[in-house]
């Protein structure tokens, strides 16, 4: 199988109301993920999950507020996306699922050349993947409409999907995804 679906930080300090760095766009993407993950697996796609984990001491809470702590229920995929058996989960302590090399080893002994990603922030850990995917030579399909941006400033998400475009990232819909499945 050349290709591999990823599900960037689908977790619960991101997505519930209550967790560290909610924002209310992201629960918009559980529904189209959902549908997509269940597509991919029946398929025979490999599904990986890119969450946020970090130590209490990461230097990532410079920058931001503590969130997604290693262990914690902030950390947790949300339940309506949760691991099934046969899914990789990749905890990483950094904006992007490339910091360290383990993913690439990953992704190349799966066999993987071109991976689909899905996920939250738009303009943070979605387009450091993209572009780090991008720069290690793999094809990168964005699902537009399974992704969601914080915007924090205005533009932002706008200016994340131009840089991935730009990059050489290719953008569908759910819908042309799970018709090029089949399903």
């Amino acid at each position: 199988m050349d290709s591999v679906f990823i599900i960037v930080d689908m977790v619960n300090d991101f997505l519930r109301p209550e967790g560290k760095l909610s924002f209310p766009k992201g629960a918009e993407a559980i529904p189209p993920i959902a549908r997509l993950k269940a597509a991919f697996r029946a398929a025979g796609v490999p599904v990986v999950y890119d969450n946020d984990a970090h130590p209490k001491d990461s230097k990532e809470f410079e920058t931001w507020p503590p969130h997604c702590l290693m262990g914690s229920w902030g950390a947790r995929i949300v339940d309506e996306l949760a691991a099934a058996p046969g899914d990789i989960i990749f905890h990483k302590d950094s904006l992007t699922f490339f910091y360290n090399g383990s993913a690439e080893k990953l992704l190349r002994g799966l066999g993987a050349t071109h991976l689909y990603v899905a996920g939250v922030a738009t303009e943070y850990c979605v387009k450091g993947c993209v572009l780090d995917a991008l720069d290690r030579g793999f094809a990168v399909t964005v699902i537009g409409d399974a992704i969601a941006g914080v915007d924090l400033k205005p533009g932002d998400t706008d200016q994340a999907l131009t840089a991935m475009g730009q990059a050489g990232a290719s953008f569908a819909t759910t819908e042309e995804v799970l018709e090029k499945l089949g399903r």
